[in-house]
């Protein structure tokens, strides 16, 4: 006959079998998976990546997916911490020291080109060209053709003044926090133009384009900063004007002048004609490889992008709205980036 030591010993360890197998399963197949945390800088071209790319790892991988909103700045600091996950839309030409220390020290890795000017080795792509500058309506330089560079501009600033000080010419610059910010106010202590044109700089890029579109459709002349290729730049006609060409030896001294303010460079040169690439850290190439294989085929176009950015605007949709609406209807450019499975839960989740 068992002694009630016996069974009292049985039965606590049957109780600790079944807790043991409770947990296996619960740590097995079904595993929860940590949230992917993708960078929104605020501008409309990344929270429309990111609105399509997070969508499909939600429902195609099952990653529950987060949006940071912060600056360049911070966006330094946190990607390579891992307090981010995944930058769409990397400019490397703006932050060339801070990039090659990262890749090089192997914190974040680089996985593709979401709208450069190289060819895209994995798919023999030609991918479109990203350029920025200073840009002005073509309408300005037709009405003063010798209007033909950045340094011209002092020669014709009562065309362009500014309100608050009619002396001076006045300039649209980057966006406060925007590594260009920095850049452009650094190249304008190279030029010697501050004695000449003031700066003022806008909070969001929602700002930049009221400013451009309203002074344009008033038909007065502005300069601006801006980027391309943009559906602004395209559809209001807009130049480009010309500035140094880009060395390495201005780089460098660019570089160096953005460290702190004021910013003041001793050489000033055009923004390099280079490409942006989506990065991410190197934790999420280890814990979630799927993922980053997708993220790595993404490639949906600056152009496309901006038509999308005008459907949103025009329709008062969130970027969210936007990219359910892109994914719906442009389901062979996507599917291509994914299996036939991650393609199918996508559009069961569309449909629902």
């Amino acid at each position: 006959m068992l002694s009630r030591k016996t069974i009292t010993r049985g039965l606590a360890l049957l109780t600790a079998m079944l807790v043991l197998t409770f947990v296996a399963a619960a740590c097995g197949g079904d595993e929860e998976k940590a949230v992917i945390k993708f960078h929104d800088g605020a501008w409309e071209t990344i929270q429309l990546h990111n609105a399509i790319a997070m969508y499909i790892v939600d429902n195609g991988y099952g990653y529950p997916t987060e949006e940071i909103q912060g600056t360049t700045g911070t966006m330094l600091v946190a990607l390579p911490g891992g307090d981010l996950d995944v930058n769409m839309e990397i400019w490397r030409q703006n932050i060339r020291d801070w990039y090659d220390k990262e890749i090089g020290a192997g914190t974040i890795v680089d996985l593709s080109d979401t709208g450069g000017n190289v060819s895209n080795g994995s798919k023999g792509q030609i991918l479109e060209q990203s350029a920025q500058g200073i840009y002005v309506p073509t309408f300005f330089i037709k009405e003063n053709p010798g209007l033909k560079s950045v340094l011209d501009l002092p020669k014709y600033k009562d065309k362009f003044a500014d309100p608050e000080d009619p002396s001076k010419g006045i300039l649209v610059n980057c966006i406060i926090g925007w590594a260009c910010q920095k850049i452009v106010r650094a190249k304008w202590h190279a030029y010697g133009l501050y004695s000449d044109i003031n700066i003022i700089e806008p909070g969001h890029a929602g700002a930049i384009d009221a400013a451009i579109r309203s002074s344009y459709d008033a038909g007065e002349p502005f300069v601006s900063y801006y980027w391309e290729p943009t559906k602004i730049v395209s559809e209001l006609d807009l130049t480009r004007l010309e500035e140094p060409e880009w060395n390495q030896e201005c780089q460098t001294a660019l570089d160096k002048a953005v460290e702190e303010e004021p910013y003041e460079s001793t050489i000033g040169c055009a923004f390099p004609v280079s490409d942006v690439h989506s990065g991410v850290h190197s934790s999420l190439v280890e814990r979630a490889p799927e993922v980053t294989e997708f993220l790595a085929n993404v490639f949906i176009g600056a152009l496309t992008l901006d038509e999308l950015t005008a459907w949103r605007n025009d329709n008062d949709k969130e970027p969210a709205d936007a990219g359910i609406y892109w994914l719906k209807n442009n389901e062979a450019t996507w599917s291509a980036w994914v299996s036939d499975d991650i393609a199918k839960k996508v559009n069961k989740a569309l449909e629902d």
